[in-house]
């Protein structure tokens, strides 16, 4: 009976028939980025002579030469400084792999810095910060509220939480939650003094309240009908802000017509202190997500924030989409 190969070790490439030592590449990459045999051996406590005799080990399994050797200077071949581009990539890659593997087993701690809008931090993470915090409790988390668009990496942020109709942080990696739908409502009171609101023509020109717009402006809200037709609807902001409870709380009061997140006013809907208008006609929902630097050697405390918000707001936000459906057939039925 024929007996198996032995296992390869795994340091080993094969080259042909002629086993390649992987960490030749690396000393490879020593060699020319300290500028000679000498300056790489001080900087790896190894023998000069070894590494030499490892280089040129490595020249001759690759059949190339790597290095221009005189007795006063080195200089690197044209294949050598391909060659070397992708010994570079390897590494940087090894020592990413073992980043995640010394990570993996640590238990979360330490400062994190986290900026979120005002009001999806009301909305959104109020109900998910507690479970976080009970659940990893060595962590503590610096979490700054601004409506502003932060510079994550240049600010020294972990992680941002945003919603954007696009998502448009190509640098960063992004975690998506899911989808907060958008609806235009107003009191059943104004809605009896001003209305009806049955067409996009008869909310033209009424007062709303207008998320971060400037007054003097004549802004609109974009909606698309049953056939796919975009329209704008202009109105005129009787108050202008970025704080999208202070808006809710003014629509409840009878002043005017706004644009809200569903999330936010689905209660008001359902005890009928608010009515969708233009049921029939849709706005762009937000996609609610999170931004952070890299995945390569992100942190135990990161990498737990974004596993804890991506199962409590992707299940939150399916509950919501189902709920908004039911009250959108509702208000499409009045």
């Amino acid at each position: 009976m024929q007996q198996p190969a032995p296992a390869q070790s795994p340091d080993l490439a094969m080259r042909g028939n002629s086993p390649v030592d992987l960490n030749d590449f690396a000393l490879f990459v020593a060699v020319v980025s300290h500028g000679s045999f000498s300056a790489a051996g001080r900087a790896m406590s190894m023998p000069k002579s070894r590494i030499s005799r490892r280089i040129a080990d490595l020249e001759k399994r690759l059949g190339v030469r790597l290095l221009q050797r005189s007795t006063r200077a080195m200089h690197v071949t044209e294949v050598g400084a391909a060659f070397l581009q992708h010994c570079e990539a390897m590494t940087h890659a090894a020592r990413a792999a073992m980043e995640v593997a010394e990570h993996a087993n640590a238990r979360p701690a330490g400062r994190l810095r986290v900026s979120c809008p005002v009001g999806i931090a009301h909305l959104f993470l109020a109900p998910v910060l507690p479970v976080f915090l009970t659940r990893y409790p060595d962590v503590r988390l610096d979490l700054e509220l601004t409506n502003r668009r932060v510079d994550v990496v240049a600010e020294g942020f972990d992680v941002a939480v945003r919603v954007r109709t696009v998502v448009d942080d190509s640098q960063l990696i992004v975690r998506n939650f899911g989808l907060s739908q958008q609806v235009l409502v107003a009191s059943p009171g104004f809605v009896a003094a001003h209305g009806p609101f049955g067409t996009v023509a008869s909310l033209q020109g009424q007062v709303g309240i207008g998320l971060g717009v400037t007054l003097g402006e004549r802004p609109a809200w974009r909606v698309t009908g049953p056939q796919g037709v975009d329209e704008a609807i202009e109105y005129v902001p009787m108050l202008a802000t970025d704080d999208v409870h202070l808006i809710w709380q003014t629509v409840l009061a009878g002043v005017g017509i706004a644009k809200l997140p569903f999330n936010l006013c689905a209660e008001s809907i359902e005890k009928g202190e608010l009515k969708i208008l233009l049921p029939d006609h849709t706005l762009a929902p937000h996609q609610l997500h999170a931004v952070f630097p890299s995945r390569r050697g992100l942190v135990p405390a990161v990498r737990a924030l974004i596993d804890v918000l991506s199962l409590e707001l992707t299940q939150a936000m399916t509950e919501a989409n189902r709920r908004f459906s039911v009250l959108l057939e509702a208000a499409q039925r009045d």
